[in-house]
């Protein structure tokens, strides 16, 4: 889509278009200065991207709308410097104001609610009606997912909208078409002080002829303006984590090293160690206690220490990863007691806002101020965690570090001995965090970082600048994945999106029930070709896997090596049906596709998920003069005019599969 565009008109507003149609008018965005309104006339700065800059009194701010290359997206931003003598205090920050078009009429609106095990579950309205997303929970991804879909109902026009940030923020997408977006002005008291220049959050902006559109073109600029990237990042390894089926109670260095056998031989390169290596020397010690002590080894259960398994796991074949939750402070851990000038409290002894489910763990009941994290507004905070994960990832030359973060900030630290005032505390503190991410690759940069957060609860186009992927959810079986999976491509492209197959549960949750005695292979089929249009790992006991499923794993493993991970630094993912939803909603027989788009290679995933039959689709974006030639993983290949496949796919559903993963590519005649 070329016809996309702004223009920037004399009075600062900035006049969006599409293929000729103006959609709605981008205006310098709206400043608080201790809760009164900052407005003025601005002047219009010339250069490579509109800028308007804003002179009121002793503050100057400057707007501006940055186009991402060639794609239809832009970050929009404020910058601010106080030119006075006296601190300010900053109380609003929405880098964007759009005035959707009048003349378009209204607008379909589609959000998404998002909370442990439920993310990403759609919301769908009009702008008939006023939409108001407001994250108080201090994580971006805790109570909605930092994202707005508007398609007109009238005309081929859509618009997304994300802000670009991992704590609190807030969209306002009025009745009448106005629309706000930017960090959540709720307990908010930035100080500027004298000479100083703040950078609000962003916000991003996609437009297209349908929200579907508007969300690829949005994958592309993150794939290639936003994600952290490495060849070791690119080459995306699959994986396999300890977690589901050993959790902290049952793990220890003898089955890493079992388990790092058997990877070996399925082709897995990556062996991750979750939480459970880190604490008190006791093997019934709980992960949760003891977070921010990550200078000690729980060698009850790893006594030869974590360099010694390092070697252990690259002794048979693999590299080895490790967990850790470092912005993180357990309620009996030592640090707590060690190190209190690190920590983040609540000294007004204020209560979480009621608006989302708590869901951080080992608070303190004895003592309301703890909110369970290090606060990286501090200097002393910021040390402790950068320091903590370089240590580990050195000691156990660590080729993946899952960072989790299993809190719920609030509004954040209210100390004024961190370097940051009373209001200012979250907003120091992911300054801090992102800080600390950038300096940690810098120092390390053949480590692969995926961010993790109780799951999926702190996905944000802030956060995708400094990590490699993001990991979707605890929970994966199929049907949630999939739901899940449709979601998340309408921010990151696949390069950012990690998701296990349906995992070998040990605790008691009713959906990941599996009998794995008897689990059928075309069944572990289906749980595992749901999981391959994106970065891959597997949860699972490997040593005990029936031999039928060991084959069914290697074969899939070594599919996704050599046709998937390939694509996926240059790929996109179109879903190419309604999404699938929890419970039996949504669409029954889903499909997606991985297409690169410049080499015309695509994988097409189709389930079904009710045993109602293949799903009648075609593929997209096809060249129809063309042959391709079009191999299902375990089977030999066909070679089919490109013009068949963009109408229906054949696919087999007479021998009982529940799921088909094709490679497509083109046949040079």
């Amino acid at each position: 889509m070329s016809g996309a565009g702004v223009q920037v008109h004399e009075d600062g507003a900035v006049e969006l278009a599409l293929d000729g149609t103006t959609l709605g008018l981008l205006r310098p965005g709206l400043v608080e200065i201790d809760r009164r309104p900052l407005t003025a006339d601005g002047e219009v700065l010339t250069g490579e991207e509109p800028t308007v800059r804003t002179r009121i009194g002793t503050t100057t701010v400057t707007w501006w709308a940055r186009r991402q290359d060639e794609h239809a997206v832009w970050e929009i931003g404020l910058d601010l410097r106080n030119e006075g003598s006296e601190p300010m205090l900053l109380t609003r920050l929405d880098p964007l104001l759009l005035e959707l078009q009048p003349e378009l009429g209204h607008w379909t609106t589609t959000w998404y609610r998002s909370a442990w095990g439920d993310e990403f579950r759609p919301r769908h309205g009009t702008t008939r009606h006023d939409v108001v997303l407001d994250v108080r929970s201090g994580r971006s991804s805790h109570g909605h997912s930092p994202w707005l879909g508007l398609e007109a109902e009238d005309h081929p026009a859509a618009i997304v909208i994300s802000p670009a940030w991992s704590g609190n923020w807030w969209i306002n997408a009025l009745a009448h078409g106005r629309i706000s977006a930017g960090i959540s002005p709720w307990q908010l008291g930035i100080e500027l002080a004298p000479g100083e220049t703040l950078s609000a959050p962003s916000v991003v902006l996609a437009v297209g002829t349908t929200t579907d559109e508007a969300a690829l073109t949005l994958q592309r600029a993150v794939r290639d303006r936003w994600l952290a990237r490495s060849p070791w990042s690119d080459s995306a390894p699959p994986e396999w984590n300890h977690w589901w089926p050993y959790e902290d109670q049952e793990v220890d260095e003898a089955v890493i090293g079992a388990n790092a056998d058997v990877a070996a031989t399925l082709g897995l390169p990556v062996v991750t160690i979750d939480a459970g290596w880190f604490g008190a020397a006791d093997a019934a010690s709980d992960w949760q206690e003891q977070r921010g002590d990550w200078d000690l080894v729980n060698t009850a259960r790893f006594p030869s220490g974590l360099a010694a398994v390092g070697d252990r796991i690259r002794a048979a074949g693999a590299e080895p990863g490790i967990w850790i939750e470092a912005e993180a402070v357990g309620r009996s851990a030592l640090v707590r007691r060690q190190r209190p000038e690190i920590l983040a409290l609540a000294t007004d002894g204020r209560r979480h806002d009621p608006s989302y489910r708590v869901t951080t763990v080992s608070l303190d009941d004895d003592d309301p101020t703890f909110l369970g994290y290090a606060c990286l507004g501090s200097p002393a905070g910021r040390s402790h965690v950068l320091e903590s994960m370089s240590r580990l990832v050195t000691t156990i030359g660590a080729r993946w570090v899952k960072l989790d973060f299993n809190v719920d900030p609030d509004a954040g630290c209210t100390r004024t001995d961190h370097g940051h005032g009373a209001g200012e505390g979250l907003f120091r503190h992911y300054l801090g965090l992102y800080a600390v991410l950038d300096e940690f690759r810098s120092r390390h940069p053949d480590v692969l970082l995926e961010a993790c957060s109780s799951g999926g609860l702190r996905i944000d186009l802030g956060l995708a600048r400094h990590i490699h992927g993001f990991f979707l959810s605890d929970p994966d079986w199929t049907e949630h994945h999939l739901q899940v999976l449709w979601g998340a491509a309408r921010m990151l492209p696949p390069l950012g999106i990690l998701h296990w197959s349906q995992s070998q549960w040990r605790g008691d949750h009713p959906q990941q029930r599996v009998d794995w005695a008897t689990l059928a292979p075309e069944r572990f089929d289906t749980m595992l070709r749901a999981a391959m249009l994106h970065r891959f790992g597997v949860s699972i006991r490997l040593p005990d896997l029936a031999p039928a499923l060991h084959e069914r794993l290697a074969l899939h493993v070594r599919f996704y090596r050599e046709h998937v991970a390939p694509l996926l630094p240059t790929a996109v993912l179109r879903t190419l049906t309604a999404a699938p939803g929890r419970g039996g909603s949504g669409e029954r027989r889903p499909a997606a596709q991985l297409s690169d788009e410049e080499r015309d290679v695509h994988v097409l995933g189709a389930f079904d998920l009710d045993g109602t039959g293949a799903p009648v689709l075609g593929v997209q974006g096809l060249d129809t003069r063309r042959r391709y030639r079009v191999r299902h993983a375990g089977h030999d290949p066909v070679v089919l005019p490109g013009a068949e496949l963009a109408s229906a796919v054949p696919l087999d559903a007479s021998t009982g599969q529940t799921s088909w993963l094709l490679l497509i590519e083109p046949v040079e005649d």
